[in-house]
C-alpha cells in the first residue's frame, strides 16, 4: 500500500465509463472534443457518479453525448492510467455497447461534445485518441484478443 506524506491529499479513484459502439462496417464511433484549439476524439462515456451502477452510467452518458440509447452492454477490457504529479488516478471500465440504433445519433446535450465519426482501426491509428489505448481499440476491431487488464502510459 502507498504511503502519503501528512501534506499531500490521498488520490481518489475516477471511475470512468466507456462504450466502444461498433457498426455493422467495423467502424466505431468516437465523440469530437475540443480543448482550447486542439481536437482530440474518445470513446463516448464519462465519470460514474456515486451510487450509480456502471452499466446506468453507461446508458447516461450515451444519452448525454449522442442521444443514443442502448440497452446492452458486454465488459471488454479495464484500463487504469495514473499521474503520480497530480495524484490522479483513473479507472477506464471499457464496454461494448450492443444492438445500437444508430439513425438516432446526433450531438446530445454535453457541450464538451462537439460531434462524432466513426472510424476503422486504420483511421483510428492515425487520430489522437485518448486515453492511450489506440492499440486495445484496434486490436478489439480486428476481433484480436485484447487483454483484460492493463495500465495505460498517462498522457497530459
Amino acid at each position: 500500500m502507498k504511503q502519503v506524506s501528512d501534506n499531500q491529499k490521498t488520490p481518489e479513484i475516477r471511475v470512468r465509463i466507456t462504450v466502444i459502439l461498433k457498426r455493422n462496417d467495423g467502424k466505431v464511433c468516437f465523440a469530437r472534443h475540443r480543448k482550447k484549439d486542439k481536437i482530440y476524439w474518445l470513446l463516448p462515456g464519462g465519470g460514474q457518479d456515486p451510487m450509480e451502477s456502471a452499466l446506468d452510467a453507461a446508458q447516461r452518458e450515451l444519452i448525454e453525448e449522442l442521444n443514443l440509447p442502448v440497452k446492452i452492454f458486454r465488459l471488454a477490457f479495464v484500463r487504469e492510467s495514473f499521474d503520480s504529479k497530480a495524484g490522479r488516478h483513473i479507472q477506464f471500465l471499457v464496454f461494448e455497447g450492443l444492438e445500437a440504433d444508430f439513425s438516432r445519433i446526433a450531438t446530445g446535450i454535453d457541450k464538451r461534445v462537439e460531434g462524432f465519426d466513426f472510424f476503422d482501426a486504420s483511421e483510428v491509428a492515425e487520430k489522437p485518441i485518448y486515453p492511450a489505448m489506440k492499440d486495445d481499440l484496434i486490436k478489439f476491431m480486428k476481433n484480436e484478443q485484447v487483454e483484460l487488464f492493463r495500465t495505460l502510459e498517462w498522457i497530459p
